[in-house]
């Protein structure tokens, strides 16, 4: 079982990962373990026969026994259905069990039933044969046969500081987090400078609340509009959105720019239902938040603190309100505008004051290391000719927003500035503001309990320093030999899944030859990044960190928050690559396709056992990293996918006849997950 995984009802994870996998070949077919997963079907009848040879000794009714009384005869029939005549025999054999499953003998055919499932794992490896549940008929339910031991075993075995628990990509994730975290004890560079500052409890205990009190002072400050846009522009810098979100990226409509984005900001509940549906179930989640934000603000001295606290979800409720939904949200590429237009949308908003003061190299409000040596002058070109374009996504929030810059919702804009600041700097603040931020994922997502110490900061460093971690984790830990043959592995998944697209009948003749010059477009970065001659490209953010980390586990994440701010505005002067890494790193246990590069990232992270080895077999390399490769790179050809084309431009490539075929064909998929319910709904 290599996917299987068991969730704890209270909630989902808090942690993202994901799977992948790939390996050396052994041979077209693999090493002769793992042939008899291909007889399965057949093993029912080979077994049936086994049976038929016993029936005076063993008593069917008594499954587990049969095996381990006739393990001999067992050995002798896998060594007969082996080699070239295997099939021949198999078929013999099938034929005998036909005739006494349609017979008088139903435990025969039961009893012969969990048997073959046992011998079709018999040469599996350890790890998966502990998992197999032989009792399950694999034709019947074969994620139940092939997982249901281990899910058994784990349901109640579930962390209380996680909400789930997969067996591979658990695994993968704690290997490396053991092997990363011994490297981290003795590295001097950034990584292991912030890994120690976070393992420092005496010191951040010792600090309590005090590194948020410069930027609290801050925001007590503001008494009108110029002064909240100062310290909107102060929070920005800090990575910390406040009434709207603004970002660079790839240019959807042309691949060698990167745009301007303006949209909607995050909010703290999981969902825009948690604000506006009217149930007690969502009742009670907003009145446990409100209780938190309370909390939180009386920890740092806020004298009205439910007041303020019930601010921030009336203010917050607000924001949900103008959202768009998740569907309108994921087919939302953002649309070209300026900002005459935007200014229109939301006049009450002072843009050009927020983005002017958004490019200056303004004081850092703690007096900390200040990355901005140069003003970002072009951000004045923004949506100008010359310039990188302004994209506007979610339209319908900005008259919203509008609404919400009223001078006497300043009270309210201040609490939700006091609340941005405490959630994103608590996991970097001492014990009681870690157990706070513990009771409320406990509610929103089932979290039981803080995680142990080193695992906590072995996160924390993997989400702020993961270039520079990245960096040892594939120096030091990383087998460079599974790289070649993940590359080996995906060209051979490249050339089945070429040969499936040219005989696709449900694609137009000429979207298949699209479809086959985008696949063949397609780029892959495996392992750590590259260039397109396949020579290492290690970004600057690998680097850029030297020298700037301390012994402050609140200081160096506000130091990196900056950084990242830097290196946003960085690109308005730049060209992207195609094969930039964006969010993810080589550390990851995960993989990823992405439309707007047309590329397949496949991390390190994922790229070892059990998901994969380059001495594993075929078979297994092929059925556990393998399908997932051939996943992301369907992600091409799905309903976004087909929206980019072999660039990655956004450029409907499909024509009308493929497009309702493909609706038609998905339609299965949508109803059989709109049939399910979960706690009644």
């Amino acid at each position: 079982c290599l996917f299987g995984m068991v969730s704890d009802t209270n909630g989902v994870s808090t942690e993202s990962s994901s799977l992948l996998d790939t390996g050396r070949r052994h041979g077209r077919f693999g090493r002769s373990g793992v042939r008899f997963t291909a007889l399965a079907a057949s093993a029912v009848a080979f077994l049936a026969a086994l049976a038929l040879l016993s029936m005076s000794a063993v008593d069917f009714s008594q499954h587990g026994a049969v095996l381990e009384e006739k393990d001999m005869d067992t050995r002798y029939l896998i060594a007969q259905g082996s080699g070239s005549d295997g099939a021949s025999f198999l078929k013999k054999l099938q034929q005998m069990w036909f005739i006494e499953d349609s017979s008088e003998h139903p435990k025969l055919a039961e009893a012969a039933s969990e048997i073959a499932g046992t011998v079709a794992a018999a040469e599996f490896p350890e790890e998966m044969r502990s998992s197999v549940d032989p009792s399950v008929n694999p034709c019947d339910d074969f994620y139940e046969y092939a997982c249901g031991a281990w899910i058994e075993d784990n349901k109640h075995d579930i962390n209380p500081f996680e909400t789930r628990k997969a067996l591979s990509w658990t695994s993968a994730s704690d290997r490396t987090r053991e092997a990363e975290t011994k490297l981290l004890e003795t590295d001097k560079g950034p990584a292991g400078t912030f890994y120690r500052s976070c393992m420092d409890v005496a010191a951040v205990e010792k600090a309590g609340a005090a590194p948020l009190r410069p930027w609290l002072d801050m925001i007590d400050q503001v008494k009108d509009m110029p002064s909240l846009v100062s310290a909107a522009v102060q929070l920005n810098k800090q990575d910390m959105d406040v009434l709207w979100s603004w970002y660079l990226d790839n240019n959807p409509h042309k691949a060698d720019e990167y745009a301007f984005f303006l949209d909607s900001p995050s909010t703290s509940l999981p969902d825009k239902s948690y604000y506006l549906e009217d149930s007690a179930e969502m009742e009670a989640h907003r009145r446990l938040f409100v209780g938190i934000v309370a909390d939180f603000f009386k920890m740092v001295g806020r004298e009205d603190a439910h007041h303020e606290a019930q601010l921030v979800l009336e203010l917050e409720t607000k924001l949900a309100a103008g959202d768009q939904d998740r569907v309108d949200q994921r087919n939302d590429h953002g649309s070209f505008t300026s900002w005459h237009k935007v200014k229109e949308l939301a006049p009450a908003v002072p843009w050009s004051s927020w983005l002017s003061q958004l490019g200056e190299c303004t004081p850092v409000v703690d007096g900390g290391v200040n990355p901005c040596t140069t003003p970002h002058h072009a951000i004045h070109t923004v949506g100008e000719s010359g310039g990188v374009p302004l994209l506007l996504r979610n339209k319908q929030f900005f008259p919203v927003l509008n609404e919400l810059m009223a001078p006497d919702n300043i009270d309210a804009i201040k609490a939700e500035m006091r609340w941005k600041l405490i959630r994103n700097g608590a996991l970097y603040l001492s014990a009681e503001f870690l157990d706070k931020m513990v009771e409320l994922s406990k509610d929103l997502y089932g979290v039981q309990q803080k995680s142990p110490r080193p695992r906590k900061c072995f996160y924390s460093v993997s989400s702020n320093t993961p270039w520079p971690a990245a960096k040892l984790y594939t120096d030091n830990i990383f087998p460079h030999a599974n790289r070649d043959a993940a590359l080996v592995m995906l060209e051979h998944i490249r050339s089945q899944f070429m040969e499936a697209l040219s005989t696709e009948e449900w694609m137009s003749a000429e979207d298949r030859v699209a479809a086959q010059h985008k696949l063949k477009q397609m780029f892959f970065q495996v392992a750590w990044p590259t260039d397109k001659d396949d020579k290492d490209a290690w970004p600057p953010q690998t680097t850029d960190l030297d020298g700037t980390m301390g012994p402050n586990l609140f200081e160096n994440f506000m130091v990196i928050s900056r950084m990242n701010i830097n290196r946003e505005l960085n690109r308005l002067t730049k060209k992207p690559t195609r094969r930039e890494w964006g969010g993810s790193t080589p550390l990851e246990v995960n993989a990823f396709y992405g439309p707007n590069n047309n590329g397949l990232w496949i991390p390190a992270g994922i790229l070892q056992s059990p998901f994969f080895d380059h001495t594993n077999s075929d078979a297994r390399n092929y059925g556990a990293i393998g399908c997932v490769l051939g996943h992301e790179m369907s992600h091409g050809f799905d309903d976004n996918g087909r929206r980019y084309d072999a660039r990655g431009e956004l450029h409907d490539w499909w024509d009308t006849e493929t497009v309702n075929a493909f609706k038609a064909r998905s339609g299965c998929i949508r109803d059989v997950f709109s049939s399910f319910k979960i706690a009644g709904k």
